[in-house]
């Protein structure tokens, strides 16, 4: 089934675009988590700041129209009489038939089976041999959107670096040993079974216990959006 797509331009009256802004922000984060919603970004016209488009991409029609129930209660209702009132001339909508690109998921069947041990451990190659292993599998699942790391840390080791993200939210689950993780200025202890979830601007770093520690790392892929800070926890134990 194909999805829906949908470009509106809001004009607001002269000077009043900020406040147009805020209210479809407030509008996009109330449709966080909505069935079927799989795009609703807030732009700015760079030419003019009292113009302001939204671009939507719904699962499909049957989805769009379950959200715009939510216009027809009483709270929706006065939402949108809060906006009209900041409205210079009626919203121009373009609707669209998404085909495809980047940020587009096209959905399909089918799976890829491999296993984490038959994946080319990237340690050695960038020199890190000698405090574990890394392996990243997500060419090898044919991956589109997710991406997943297996790592082991030896002994008493700590990474030689962090790392935080622009965009992407990780979530970190502890296989096997025990350890320290530092998030931001934070230490905390983590052990088997341990899920950790990171916000992307959070940079991050994990240190082994006497046992090692092994854990697993998914995320959303997005290429080129991990930022490496290197001095963010010395690889030397302290």
């Amino acid at each position: 089934m194909l999805g829906v797509g949908r470009y509106v331009k809001f004009t607001a009256q002269p000077g009043r675009g900020d406040e147009l802004a805020k209210l479809l922000l407030q509008a996009a984060e109330s449709l966080r988590g909505t069935p079927g919603c799989e795009l609703y970004v807030i732009n700015r016209s760079a030419a003019d700041s009292d113009e302001i488009w939204v671009s939507e991409m719904w699962l499909d029609q049957k989805a769009l129209d379950a959200s715009l129930e939510q216009l027809r209660t009483e709270e929706g209702q006065a939402r949108i009489a809060e906006l009209t009132a900041l409205l210079a001339e009626p919203p121009e909508m373009t609707e669209l038939t998404p085909l495809g690109g980047v940020g587009y998921l096209p959905g399909g069947t089918g799976y890829t089976h491999v296993n984490l041990q038959d994946v080319e451990d990237m340690a050695p190659r960038f020199g890190y041999g000698e405090q574990g292993e890394a392996r990243f599998p997500i060419r090898r699942l044919n991956a589109a959107r997710t991406g997943i790391s297996h790592q082991r840390l030896r002994p008493g080791v700590r990474q030689a670096f962090g790392h935080r993200h622009r965009h992407a939210e990780e979530v970190f689950v502890v296989l096997a040993g025990s350890g320290r993780v530092k998030i931001g200025d934070e230490v905390a202890g983590v052990r088997a079974l341990d899920a950790i979830r990171i916000a992307p601007g959070s940079a991050r770093a994990f240190e082994a216990g006497p046992d090692g520690l092994e854990f697993l790392v998914f995320g959303p892929h997005h290429t080129g959006d991990a930022v490496i800070e290197k001095d963010f926890w010395p690889a030397e134990v302290t």
